[in-house]
């Protein structure tokens, strides 16, 4: 093993190392302390701790000259590269410009977001972010090590989509109410109102996202002394409306995705028939990256509303 590579780095001062390129390049007290700056005395105090810290002279006479150790010749042809990275890597960062950037972002979420504000926020995004890029990643298993690390700038989720952890941010954007989904001339759709006993006469589809097979509705129901009839579970919001639109199911959904299904399906909405809690839609973030300056552009997308959709920012209770 080297010396090099036994050397105690916490004994090293990073402001010898200027001095030591200095020396290095001039081989000589006098002229490395004017070209640092400093005294002659100051150089030569430095060059001392240099030898103790290196145990090496580094600059030895020869004749009326100096001249270099095997290992300062060393340092002398790596140190200013080293101390050119050192310096690029210590530097702040450049101001983060949404309309420069090329970066990345990623985003880990359900297909929920993408039903209910994709279009909105991609006008938005390409608009002022014309050379960025985003990654949907659906929530899985990795999520919570992805965004504890960093890896992924956001995630917007369910209430009980991810575990909590001291490693995040957590906040809610906005709570989404339960309407249920049926198809137009349904035969419960001829009222206005949808009854308990309407409700729990037709099969019912579910979207369960979260591996529980109770969810809300069922919890309410079974308060009730009530049990619907479960005839598909669905693992994508997405294909809940198509799920309906050609039978007599219904389905108790986040008036969000029931809203934007009754524009692109003509699927019918009724108030549910039994007092339901609303949806909680949550943003976290790891708190590695709550200062970094593009992620806090990104997620002000969504905690601002900047690229949400109407019908989002009025639950946001934004204007």
């Amino acid at each position: 093993m080297t010396r090099m590579s036994k050397l105690d780095l916490s004994q090293i001062n990073l402001n010898l190392l200027p001095a030591l390129e200095a020396l290095l390049e001039t081989r000589n007290v006098s002229a490395a302390a004017r070209k640092a700056h400093v005294s002659q005395s100051a150089m030569s105090h430095t060059l001392a701790k240099l030898r103790a810290v290196l145990a090496d002279p580094l600059l030895i006479p020869s004749g009326r000259t100096l001249v270099l150790t095997p290992l300062a010749a060393r340092l002398s042809a790596a140190l200013p590269s080293a101390l050119d990275r050192l310096a690029e890597t210590l530097a702040p960062s450049p101001p983060f410009d949404p309309h420069t950037t090329t970066r990345t972002f990623r985003l880990v979420t359900l297909d929920y977001f993408e039903i209910v504000i994709l279009g909105d926020f991609m006008a938005y995004f390409r608009a002022h972010a014309p050379n960025a890029a985003v990654w949907i990643d659906r929530v899985s298993e990795r999520s919570l090590s992805s965004l504890v690390a960093g890896e992924a700038d956001l995630a917007l989720i369910g209430e009980a989509s991810l575990p909590r952890s001291n490693a995040l941010c957590r906040v809610e954007l906005y709570r989404d109410p339960f309407v249920v989904m049926m198809r137009r001339h349904h035969p419960a759709a001829k009222r206005r109102s949808l009854s308990r006993t309407n409700y729990l006469a037709y099969p019912h589809v579910v979207v369960t996202v979260e591996g529980r097979a109770d969810g809300a509705v069922d919890r309410a129901l079974e308060a009730h002394g009530a049990r619907r009839t479960i005839v598909l579970r669905l693992p994508h919001f997405a294909t809940a409306p198509l799920a309906v639109r050609d039978s007599d199911a219904l389905c108790t959904i986040a008036s969000s995705v029931a809203e934007r299904a009754r524009e692109l399906f003509a699927i019918e909405l009724r108030t549910p028939p039994l007092e339901l809690p609303s949806a909680s839609v949550i943003a976290t973030w790891s708190k590695r990256v709550d200062e970094d300056a593009g992620g806090r552009w990104f997620r002000s997308l969504f905690l601002e509303g900047h690229a949400s959709s109407k019908q989002v920012r009025a639950r946001m209770r934004i204007k």
